[in-house]
């Protein structure tokens, strides 16, 4: 007997769940408890598979993002409780700041996760959070060695002032500023993945399977159990 979606001990308290099913269109349907109204494809991201036949969405990183309306996901504002974002992504170009996903106003409020390419090996992924009071208008986190052209599985677990960085299903050297991730202001902005708030800078370019937020902080063994069972239809 197959186990339900919603008994999956790795699904517990999951939010949002893109996989990325349809393979044709102009929307892409949320798998999780929540069923948050249809993503929308924006500028025509194009469907694409791997070789193993799992559904991904490459972007241009010129124009092409999801959105997602704010007031279908009051879920993902998230403010002092613990969060997790996991995902696959395969980057191809340099921005040289791209976002993957975010809900977010920058030095205002909500939460924001990127990519940094520095050149050579200064290429870093950074969770950030934004805040229109506190100690400073943002507040951040950062892993190093992030390279292009291969398929990365990213996971960020988010708990009170820390959110290590899992690589691979693998903790990572996670970088902090003093103090740590101070708590987020309310936002009342649309989630948006491959694109800035503003949805008209830092495009994201390349391919991404299977976005995921939690509203949980998930442990070492559930990013390593998470990873190898998808790890197979990367060839990683």
């Amino acid at each position: 007997m197959s186990l339900g979606y919603d008994n999956q001990p790795i699904n517990h308290q999951i939010l949002l769940d893109l996989p990325f099913e349809e393979g044709v269109g102009a929307i892409t349907r949320d798998l999780a408890k929540p069923h948050h109204e249809d993503v929308l494809l924006i500028a025509t991201p194009t469907w694409d598979e791997t070789d193993s036949g799992v559904g991904t969405i490459t972007f241009d990183g010129a124009t092409e993002y999801l959105e997602l309306d704010q007031a279908s996901c009051a879920d993902l504002d998230f403010t002092t409780e613990d969060y997790s974002i996991g995902m696959w992504f395969y980057w191809t170009v340099g921005n040289p700041t791209l976002m993957l996903m975010g809900r977010n106003q920058v030095d205002v409020s909500g939460w924001e996760l990127y990519l940094y390419d520095g050149g050579g090996a200064d290429r870093i992924l950074t969770l950030r959070h934004n805040h229109a009071a506190g100690a400073a208008v943002r507040s951040a986190c950062n892993s190093t060695a992030w390279t292009r052209d291969t398929w990365w599985f990213v996971g960020v677990s988010r708990s009170g002032n820390v959110a290590p960085h899992y690589r691979n299903g693998k903790s990572i050297t996670t970088n902090y500023g003093v103090g740590g991730l101070e708590d987020m202001e309310t936002c009342a902005q649309d989630l948006v993945v491959g694109a800035r708030y503003t949805k008209d800078a830092n495009f994201y370019c390349g391919s991404m399977y299977r976005p995921r937020i939690w509203d949980r902080a998930l442990t070492a063994t559930e990013w390593a159990q998470i990873f190898e069972m998808e790890r197979h239809w990367f060839g990683v």
